[in-house]
């Protein structure tokens, strides 16, 4: 079954999600009707940022912040000034566990995301910032231009931007699923546990690796060709590849123009 809320202008409440609106923004706060097992927040934007903090409570409460048109004008015709529409546009859709958060294209607005600890992301941004605090459910963040800031964060990392840094820190890692920080433009910054276990791949095509772990490293990759018309090729790029504590699950790290820096957690 699914439910949906819908603000775009009039406030909609649709079956159990209780909502509210004032001038500060949008407010919407979905029931846990299954807790057997976590839920997943699936949040995507264009413009604006996305905070979500783990709490103690089960509902999931989803607010808006800045929220407005991104093409507002002061336009006169005639002599006529231009009523806008008041600047909603907030979708919040629940199913079998997974809720789905979406504003229109033609909006920005920051959103805010309350969570229980064990649910898991799916977090996206064209134009923003994502910062996630607490959770210890699967984390997929992707920021096309803006920072991603994973804070105290257990479990599974999978994190991307264009143009932004990376900063995670995080209490506790999965050890059986592969993880994934990369950025074409910024440095990538990750505190680890102590005794995190994996094989691991480090690129920074156009800067430094630094890391108090002890690494046991291997060679760079290379890539080697035989040709049929006798030509013979050999590609050595700038890939470190080795084990921590022992190796375990693949992490990968991935810069294009910034640094990499692994750092124990203390």
């Amino acid at each position: 079954m699914k439910r949906t809320l819908a603000l775009l202008g009039l406030t909609l409440a649709v079956c159990s999600l209780a909502c509210a609106q004032d001038a500060a923004g949008d407010r919407v706060v979905v029931p846990a009707r299954n807790t057997n097992h976590p839920r997943k927040v699936d949040a995507s934007l264009l413009h604006g940022s996305i905070t979500v903090k783990a709490y103690a409570g089960k509902e999931v409460i989803v607010e808006t912040r800045g929220a407005g048109s991104v093409s507002q004008s002061d336009r006169t015709v005639d002599g006529l000034r231009r009523l806008d529409f008041p600047p909603r546009g907030l979708t919040v859709e629940e199913e079998d566990n997974v809720v789905t958060v979406r504003m229109p294209s033609n909006h920005s607005g920051n959103l805010v995301i309350s969570v229980p600890a064990d649910t898991s992301l799916k977090v996206h941004s064209l134009h923003g910032e994502i910062s996630v605090e607490g959770v210890t459910g699967e984390i997929d963040a992707d920021s096309l231009h803006g920072a991603v800031t994973l804070t105290n964060v257990s479990g599974n990392v999978l994190a991307h931007s264009l143009n932004g840094a990376i900063k995670a820190t995080m209490d506790r890692v999965d050890t059986t699923k592969p993880m994934s920080f990369s950025t074409l433009n910024g440095s990538i910054d990750v505190t680890l546990p102590a005794d995190f276990k994996a094989n691991v791949k480090l690129t920074a095509d156009h800067g430094e690796i630094y890391s108090d772990f002890d690494f046991k490293l291997g060679g760079s990759i290379t890539q080697r060709n035989d040709t049929s018309d006798g030509r013979f090729r050999v590609r050595i790029d700038r890939t470190l590849n080795g084990t921590i504590n022992g190796g375990g699950a693949e992490a990968t790290f991935h810069t294009y123009n910034g640094t990499i820096y692994i750092r124990k957690k203390k």
